[in-house]
């Protein structure tokens, strides 16, 4: 009987060799090798497409107009911030009033004509820390007001002088809320509501096309691939080394546009290229036409989408974007008036409660109702005593609604304290925010738009910011901005209460 022996080939390493080089270099002998890897990955699938090269495009840069009634503001040096949110007096900081008045004092003490000690002259409503020094001496601000009343030199006030030209105030207190309208190529680029904090392209509505005369400038450059953290990278073999892996989030499979989204990013991001766009702060940026050149000599002209854009400012076209200059790294100050408003549907009134002014909080603030004497029945047990309603805490206003001017407002009025034999009337609202400047202190004081007051609620704060313009000049101005709440200020009223008397 014969046997059978199986022949068995085995590729080994060889120990002896001496040349570490020849085995780092992976030496493949079978090409087919090669070509059979790139099948499954589907490499020889890929088209013989070319890769831009250089961009050619062409565009029109449009100067935002400053206001009519601040033209010192420019739109292309000051930011948009700025120019949206000051209001008058922004220039007399706490320490120019407090400057100004002692300089102005000892001029006029030095000229024989000293200052009258009118209480209004004098330093009042300082903000933290500033308020130590309310009634030390006159305000600067107060004597530049009164300046041709109290025949006070212009030169008794030097170089404490405020511009002369104020800006605007641009605040609705009824919509609290910022309105205004700018121009740029002819167009109006109105700003409705605005919360106050960032101007973007977004912020504004443009009313029609810009004007087409403004001639194009022509620009030649080189694009470059898109590249972000988790991006594929172009060759097939590369390795990709990035701190984000978009392909390592799994999507959520109710969002099955997030699995396109990924599905884009992961395998088809390698094809996107970018180029940059000249353009400068405080511009209306247009871009008319675009021409890529390929490595094959040939030339596209691209045309955006006409039913999807990225960035659209309403009104104006595709092509165009609003570009504001903005406030790098401003210094904010810390809040010197804070209010929440909110309706109470119990109390069936929108609450206006102020929990900081001048930067102090006043939260807590309120004298406690007097309690009564010790009362007992006949039988000796604890009493009760009458409380025709419950007693309102001193920085909380009430708003009823009224008609004024054929429209339906929501309309401050002064709380009672009726804890007491007699009626006392709480104080008025001291906050900038709750006091339309317009009233001149008559009724309505102030007034807010119904539908400006969120279901949920709302905070208005006020603050000082300082930055710089694109030129460097310092930019000061404060800033009021109203943001959402998750619950609105309520307090249980009650009527013909009776309260149990603490023993005494």
């Amino acid at each position: 009987m014969g046997q059978i022996y199986d022949a068995v080939n085995r590729l080994q390493g060889d120990p002896l060799q001496t040349d570490l080089a020849r085995g780092f270099s992976a030496e493949i002998a079978d090409p087919a090798w090669m070509l059979g890897r790139q099948w499954q990955l589907g490499e020889h699938k890929g088209e013989d497409a070319s890769s831009p090269v250089r961009v050619t495009y062409s565009s029109r840069l449009i100067p935002i107009e400053p206001l009519a009634d601040q033209p010192h503001l420019d739109p292309r040096t000051t930011p948009g911030e700025a120019i949206v949110e000051s209001e008058p007096g922004d220039w007399w900081t706490p320490g120019r009033r407090i400057t100004t008045g002692r300089a102005v004092e000892a001029a006029a003490d030095q000229a024989g004509a000293p200052l009258p000690g009118e209480d209004a002259l004098r330093l009042r409503a300082l903000p933290v820390p500033y308020h130590v020094l309310d009634g030390t001496g006159y305000d600067g601000q107060a004597l530049w007001r009164d300046r041709d009343r109290l025949n006070l030199e212009p030169a008794w006030f030097g170089a404490h002088q405020p511009p002369a030209t104020e800006p605007a105030d641009l605040w609705d207190p009824a919509e609290l809320s910022y309105s205004t309208e700018f121009r740029a190529g002819g167009v109006s680029l109105t700003l409705q509501r605005h919360d106050g904090g960032d101007l973007d392209w977004y912020s504004v509505d443009a009313d029609g096309a810009l004007d087409p005369a403004i001639p194009a400038s022509e620009h030649s450059l080189y694009p470059g691939r898109v590249r972000y953290p988790g991006a594929p990278l172009p060759r097939w073999w590369q390795i990709e080394d990035a701190k984000v892996d978009i392909g390592g989030y799994p999507p959520d499979r109710a969002h099955f546009a997030t699995l396109l989204l990924i599905d884009l990013i992961v395998n088809q991001s390698d094809d996107w290229f970018s180029f940059p766009v000249d353009a400068l702060a405080g511009y209306v940026v247009t871009l008319e036409k675009v021409v890529v050149h390929d490595s094959f000599g040939e030339d596209w002209t691209l045309t955006p989408p006409a039913d999807w854009s990225m960035f659209a400012t309403d009104g104006l076209e595709r092509n165009a974007l609003v570009v504001w200059a903005t406030a790098a790294t401003p210094l904010v100050g810390p809040v010197l008036d804070e209010v929440v408003i909110g309706i109470d549907e119990d109390a069936n009134l929108v609450w206006a409660v102020e929990q900081r002014l001048r930067g102090r909080s006043v939260l807590g603030d309120d004298n406690p109702a007097p309690v009564p004497p010790s009362v007992l029945d006949a039988s000796g047990r604890q009493g009760f005593a009458y409380r025709p309603m419950t007693r309102i805490p001193t920085h909380w206003h009430p708003y009823t609604i009224e008609e004024i001017a054929e429209r339906r407002r929501f309309v401050q009025g002064r709380a009672a304290d009726l804890s007491g034999t007699d009626a006392v009337l709480l104080p008025e609202a001291e906050s900038d925010l709750l006091n339309d400047p317009a009233a001149g202190g008559t009724h309505p004081t102030h007034q807010l738009e119904p539908a400006a007051i969120p279901q949920d609620g709302l905070r208005v704060e006020r603050r000082r910011i300082l930055a710089r313009a694109t030129d460097g000049s310092p930019v000061l101005w404060t800033q009021r901005r109203r943001q959402p709440m998750l619950t609105p200020p309520a307090l249980r009223l009650a009527f013909d209460a009776m309260e149990p008397v603490p023993p005494s």
